[in-house]
């Protein structure tokens, strides 16, 4: 089971291999779609269209799959990385037009030498290949029961390696096995070669092992405990063990009889290489709402975290509060003059336990009244039993030479002993170090307005702050990460939209090397983007610009390609971001 991580990008600043290896994602039937939508994944994949038009369907469905690679669960409402920003509502809800018998077609485009395997066969085997599609059907059997993986297949190169479909008892059965397809003829010529010495295989042992294979594929099911298929195995026998085959130089070993043996296990390593591959990718999913939350206005006291801890935002400032280079990079966003120019600063300080305060404060101060009493008593016990009458004389002598008793003079060694012992700034200063270096200290993140060097909380500035913090740390303080962004630019007036894509430009590369999907209305954050791929910065293919016009038939996804000057080589649709210009020029 993945666990919910977040990477931080070392101090040390490592390069980090980029290991992603979604290139696309395939959704249909599910909320506004209806067709099966292609979606092709690049470092910066950008969501437009109109309201309502089924924009966040697309990141949804990549919520939909992570909770389920997560928990094993489909029939859902409230995801985890989600929170309590996107409510699903079960599959009733989800399904296209809430048909429950009809199947969410599900799919995603891997690159095969980003496949998670130590296999060097596999990789071998699938060097030529420059594309994987694997993908499920969810559904209920006929419209009623549980929700569960329906279906399972494989693709290389758009051709069908496999395919398995549900049985009664819940697990998929292998329905359809192309031996033909180049990967499963060149496994098989491995299979032969390694295990039976067989160089050459004559058409009436091709025979053979077609019939062989045709009477295996109803034997191999699956379980699924998640989204995808991680192991196969052969009728009952439950898992499949691996095959002992120690053939010597000249023997023929039953042909059929081998692959029988040896086939079901390939596969197995097979699909669960590239299940793993989709599971580690897609478990990189991070998710940012629309509307990020305000921490509570003492962060230190609060840092649980709740359901919307990373939907709304809130891992964001647990990142600042103890990773000090992401706060300086983020510090340096706010108060650059090009960009937030605000004059705040985000601090780190300590704070003392007020129960620690307590248990040690008013002993020090009993201990430092009683050490002033005893040598105020010494110093006077200098004067033996007659210090009254040497106090009247004093008293008699600085009155004839008229000195005021009330000036601040009167008894200089007394009064230099009094202001030595209560120094309370020296005192204070050495009580604070004394008990914050015996007991453990609260650390609090505030904003320092640097115009009156006076503290102030997130919830006393403007509302913008907030809402970029979290996406700046995603950008900083996270590296190898899969981030969805529903429109980023809230709350931000139109420069810093264009700023946000500087910054997105360079999360992409590394230390950072991070992805993102952003569903966004900011003509702003596109013309930043096409300015740095026509200076260079950017290339074309680091930007997937999708378009998602609706009808009564179910909306579509349309990809508007780019070139390299960064101009749009298709034209927007229903002249979107045209508007301004009528507005500006009629």
């Amino acid at each position: 089971m993945l666990e919910p991580t977040y990477t931080q990008v070392s101090k040390n600043k490592k390069h980090i291999i980029n290991s992603n290896a979604l290139t696309a994602l395939r959704v249909g039937n599910f909320k506004a779609f209806a067709d099966q939508q292609y979606i092709p994944l690049r470092p910066l994949t950008l969501i437009f269209g109109a309201n309502s038009s089924g924009k966040s369907s697309i990141i949804h469905s990549l919520l939909l799959a992570h909770h389920a690679i997560k928990n094993g669960e489909l029939d859902i409402h409230r995801t985890e990385a989600g929170g309590e920003s996107v409510d699903l509502g079960g599959f009733g809800q989800y399904v296209h037009k809430r048909d429950r018998r009809s199947q969410v077609e599900w799919s995603v485009d891997i690159d095969p030498k980003q496949l998670n395997t130590p296999d060097q066969g596999l990789v071998d085997l699938l060097q030529p290949i420059k594309k994987l599609t694997v993908g499920v059907g969810i559904g209920t059997r006929l419209g009623k029961g549980r929700v569960r993986v329906r279906s399972f297949f494989i693709e290389a190169d758009e051709r069908r390696v496999l395919s398995m479909s549900s049985r009664p008892q819940g697990k998929l059965q292998l329905d359809h096995l192309d031996y033909q397809h180049p990967i499963l003829t060149n496994l098989i010529q491995a299979i032969l070669e390694v295990s039976t010495f067989t160089l050459k295989v004559t058409p009436e042992d091709r025979q053979e092992i077609e019939k062989a294979i045709d009477e295996l594929v109803p034997e191999i099911t699956a379980q699924v405990s998640r989204l995808l298929p991680t192991k196969i195995q052969v009728g009952d026998e439950g898992d499949i063990l691996i095959p002992k085959l120690n053939p010597k130089p000249g023997q023929q070993e039953d042909l059929a009889d081998t692959l029988r043996l040896i086939l079901p296990y390939r596969l197995s390593q097979l699909i669960g290489a590239i299940t793993e591959t989709v599971e580690r990718d897609i478990g990189k999913l991070r998710y940012l709402g629309p509307f990020r939350t305000y921490p509570p206005r003492h962060f230190a006291f609060s840092r649980q975290q709740d359901a919307n801890w990373y939907a709304g935002g809130g891992y964001a400032w647990d990142i600042l509060l103890n990773n000090a280079e992401v706060r300086q990079k983020v510090n340096a966003w706010l108060g650059d003059s090009n960009r937030m120019k605000s004059p705040y600063e985000l601090v780190v300080r300590s704070l003392l336990p007020d129960s620690q305060l307590a248990a040690e404060l008013y002993p020090r101060i009993a201990k430092t009244l009683h050490d002033l009493t005893t040598k105020l008593i010494v110093h006077a016990a200098g004067f033996g039993n007659d210090i009254q009458e040497e106090i009247e004389r004093l008293r008699g002598d600085f009155e004839a030479a008229g000195i005021d008793l009330n000036s601040d003079n009167v008894l200089p060694e007394v009064e230099q002993l009094v202001s030595m012992l209560t120094d309370t700034d020296s005192l204070s200063e050495t009580w604070v170090q004394e008990i914050a270096s015996g007991g453990d200290r609260i650390s609090d993140l505030v904003l320092i307005d640097k115009r009156t060097k006076t503290a102030v909380s997130h919830r006393d500035v403007g509302i913008g702050i907030s809402q970029v913090i979290p996406i700046l740390v995603s950008c900083y303080g996270l590296s190898d990460a899969l981030v969805a962004i529903e429109q980023p630019e809230i709350h931000l007036h139109p420069r810093l939209q264009a700023e946000l894509g500087s910054v997105f430009a360079e999360s992409i590369k590394p230390p950072y090397n991070n992805r993102f999907i952003l569903e966004t209305h900011s003509e702003h954050l596109m013309l930043r983007l096409q300015k740095l791929i026509r200076e260079g910065q950017l290339k074309p293919e680091d930007v997937s610009v999708i378009y998602v016009d609706s009808n009564s038939e179910g909306s579509q996804c349309l990809e508007l390609r780019l070139d390299e000057e960064g101009d749009f080589i298709d034209e927007w649709p229903d002249g979107f971001f045209e508007d301004d210009f009528r507005e500006i020029f009629s």
